[in-house]
């Protein structure tokens, strides 16, 4: 049906366009999804350039998670390279799956022993392709990485695209990003 009203040039815009879909491919943050209190601004990719002079409560504590070398986990933008069970049907995921290692089957722990898992994922009809958005430890924030995600019982290829924030489809000009 996408393509078809994509066709005609509708461009398809309500609540559900812009609480998934949309967003996930320009790599918008929804608050209470992708925004947690367990995470920090600079995990997100949200974090101010600078911060104020004028003194404040947590401040000490800000500047030193501000000034880490890396943070212990980002947001990153995932892909599913494949979204065929195991009986061959297609699938399109929803809710928080858990985040593998292909190698080990383990899900993904960052140095504060938080688990990795979706915070968002939805089809992106202008990719074609299942995006997701997820926190991963910092030893696995590359672009290009393969991991899996798991939905029911089975096990889903994915990759990921962007490391922080970075859009996939940019509709300004219609074209995915480079």
């Amino acid at each position: 049906m996408w393509d078809a009203l994509h066709a005609l040039g509708v461009t398809p815009v309500d609540v559900e366009t812009y609480a998934n879909s949309r967003r996930m491919e320009k790599s918008l943050r929804l608050q209470n999804a992708d925004l947690l209190t367990e995470y920090k601004l600079f995990e997100c990719d949200l974090a101010r350039p600078k911060v104020k002079a004028a003194d404040f409560h947590g401040k000490a504590a800000h500047m030193r998670f501000r000034e880490r070398e890396h943070q212990p986990a980002t947001l990153c933008t995932l892909v599913m390279t494949s979204n065929i069970d195991s009986a061959g049907v297609a699938r399109y995921p929803l809710g928080n799956l858990p985040v593998m290692d292909p190698a080990t089957g383990a899900t993904l722990v960052d140095s504060l022993g938080r688990r990795s898992y979706t915070t968002s994922i939805a089809f992106g009809p202008s990719i074609g392709k299942n995006i997701a958005l997820a926190y991963l430890p910092h030893d696995y924030c590359q672009v290009g990485r393969e991991l899996q995600i798991q939905y029911f019982a089975d096990v889903y290829p994915v990759r990921v695209e962007a490391v922080g924030y970075r859009p996939l489809y940019d509709p300004e000009n219609g074209k995915p990003k480079s």
